[in-house]
């Protein structure tokens, strides 16, 4: 894996800077809009959209990385669909968190003791599932991409024969894409809203990363990207 150039291929974009702005302005709209509900999803999901398109990229090989910010209509769609892949895989933690979330309400008032006990519970087994949550999604993710079918991502066999086959690739991308996480967390340390900027471009390094983790695991080369000559 080229995890230098999980961090620099949106440098190679010589629009990078109007496509990162127009992240960023998505982000904003998201946030501002987070009391309506709706149109918070639909902006969030164009993001995750826009990810999906790079993944796809890089599995295909796909010159430039960084895609125009076009057909929004399909970057909503796969967006939804990595949601859907998300809400799948994290179906054992939600069920079980309801299952305690139940009682703690109930007993948060007769049995304070009883209550933090069932929060805290449910706060190690959140933690748990996170683990393998980080290894499948990446994996999930890129089955869905590669086969354009959302039905690819939930072939539980292979994708954990996949990662148990490519563990070592797998903890790589899941490391690198912690790092990428906090760089996300820096704009607003240092920056301030720069954030809206630094968050977008983590989550480009973490989809170049499940492309590229992806290629090595299958042992597939992107196909070669063929230059067109001078007239």
């Amino acid at each position: 894996m080229d995890i230098g150039k999980a961090f620099t291929f949106v440098f190679d974009d010589e629009d990078w800077i109007v496509k990162i702005l127009i992240a960023a302005a998505i982000v904003l709209v998201g946030v501002l809009l987070g009391i309506l509900v709706i149109p918070a999803i639909l902006a969030f999901a164009v993001l995750a959209g826009y990810g999906v398109e790079i993944t796809r990229r890089v599995i295909h090989g796909d010159s430039p990385a960084l895609p125009a910010w076009d057909n929004w209509g399909a970057l909503l769609s796969d967006g939804l669909k990595v949601w859907i892949i998300g809400i799948v895989y994290a179906l054992p933690i939600i069920l079980i968190s309801v299952c305690l979330g139940i009682p703690t309400g109930i007993l948060a008032q007769e049995a304070e003791d009883l209550s933090s006990l069932f929060s805290l519970v449910m706060s190690c087994l959140n933690f748990l599932w996170g683990i393998p949550m980080s290894f499948l999604l990446p994996a999930a993710i890129a089955f869905f991409v590669a086969e354009d079918q959302l039905g690819a991502a939930f072939r539980f066999g292979d994708i954990f024969a996949l990662l148990r086959d490519n563990f070592v690739t797998y903890l790589i991308t899941v490391l690198v894409g912690l790092v990428a996480s906090f760089i996300g967390g820096l704009g607003v340390i240092v920056c301030g809203l720069g954030w809206l900027v630094t968050a977008p471009y983590a989550g480009w390094i973490t989809s170049h990363l499940y492309g590229q983790a992806y290629l090595e695991a299958t042992s597939k080369a992107p196909p070669p990207v063929l230059e067109e000559e001078p007239a």
